[in-house]
């Protein structure tokens, strides 16, 4: 209860934004002293195996959701979310489930989130794609998520935030923003793009071990995925993040398998932006994700693979009509491997195609609006 408490205290505060250093990591070529570094500085802790808490944010966007969905979308749902077991072991027999919310018929034009495809189309699942609708923006303004204090403003920082929670044996997603800060504040030194696979391959290690029958969800990605603020994440389970800044869909390729002995329930997926950024084409795009897909299928049999669309930019060199196109192509190779889509276009773009001002920092990285808007997706499907 004082968890959860705390966590309403933290979503009625507001926060200003911060101008976060989101691309600063440097690509160095590969140093197998760096990784070795990182594995030497932490032992591999296990996360403690904690009973969790259904978050207020997650039933407060739930009940708002079940109101805003069409019944197509509701009979698409997941199955309704239930509460983990108390803190208590001997009363964890006596926790009760929480019942879903049950939606009244609402009217379509007001759905935060409908099928993408025609009733004509439908398939059962697992072959689903949902989009968004700008209902999702207006639902996001509505929410109170800041919470106040220092945090971390640049990828080194960020890194020392989490290699410490990891000494510590924690997660750092289940952290506070300013944990760790009298050490975090001076790291000035920039990890390498190695250092950061090995610290997030030894949190995925850690979740292995200590997730016991905790629920898991795991972000996927680039800096998109790094930067997401863990507060605004539901508290009902264990996250993972597994995004590191300027990766692309070749890297995310290449580090499925850090993660492969953890139990998600469900895995989100966004890459492609930097590939389009560093002048790839779209076959390399399609082709790499298409393999991720069947990887991640392979990999994690039981868990729900969410492919969510590249997101707009406000980038000339990356042309709007140019992601609407791929992202044509990435729904149905998502089709194709039976994993779900997820549009995000609608609630993102402005009236001529590109990324909303509001949710966006520099045209390319998103806003905390930005991140409010993707958590309510993410929750929906």
């Amino acid at each position: 209860m004082s968890d959860l408490l705390m966590l309403m205290s933290q979503l009625l505060t507001y926060e200003p934004l911060q101008p976060w250093d989101l691309d600063s990591i440097e690509h160095e070529a590969p140093s197998a002293a760096s990784a070795r570094q990182v594995a030497s500085s932490s032992a591999q802790p296990q996360i403690a195996s904690e009973a969790l808490t259904p978050g207020f944010s997650q039933l407060q966007i739930r009940k708002q959701l079940a109101k805003l969905r069409t019944p197509k979308a509701v009979a698409l749902a997941a199955e309704p979310i239930t509460a983990m077991p108390v803190a208590s072991p001997p009363l964890a027999a006596a926790t009760p489930r929480l019942a879903a919310a049950t939606p009244a018929a609402p009217k379509p034009k007001k759905a935060a989130f409908e099928p993408a495809i025609s009733s004509a189309d439908w398939s059962p699942p697992p072959l689903l794609s949902y989009a968004t609708t700008p209902q999702a923006l207006s639902l996001a303004m509505q929410q109170v998520t800041g919470v106040s204090g220092p945090r971390p403003g640049s990828g080194a920082q960020l890194y020392e935030q989490r290699r410490l929670a990891l000494q510590s044996g924690q997660l750092y997603t289940r952290l506070a923003p300013n944990t760790f800060q009298a050490q975090w504040s001076a790291a000035a030194a920039q990890p390498t793009y190695e250092q950061w696979k090995a610290l997030l391959a030894q949190e995925a290690n850690a979740i292995a071990a200590g997730q016991g029958s905790n629920r898991l969800s795991i972000v996927v990605g680039d800096s998109l995925s790094l930067w997401m603020p863990p507060e605004l994440l539901p508290r009902d389970r264990f996250w993972l993040n597994q995004g590191i800044s300027g990766d692309t869909t070749a890297g995310v390729l290449n580090r499925l398998s850090a993660f492969a002995s953890a139990r998600p329930d469900v895995i989100h997926v966004m890459a492609g932006v930097n590939d389009l950024k560093n002048g790839a084409s779209d076959t390399t795009v399609l082709t790499n994700l298409n393999r991720i897909m069947q990887q991640l299928r392979q990999q994690h049999p039981q868990a729900r693979i969410v492919v969510h669309s590249i997101l707009p930019t406000r980038l000339a060199s990356i042309p709007s009509d140019r992601i609407r196109a791929l992202n044509r192509q990435i729904a149905q190779t998502a089709r194709t491997q039976g994993v779900v889509y997820l549009d995000l276009h609608p609630s993102f773009t402005d009236n001529v195609g590109d990324l909303r001002y509001e949710l966006t920092t520099d045209g390319l990285h998103l806003s905390r609006l930005g991140y409010q808007v993707w958590q309510i997706a993410m929750l929906a499907v």
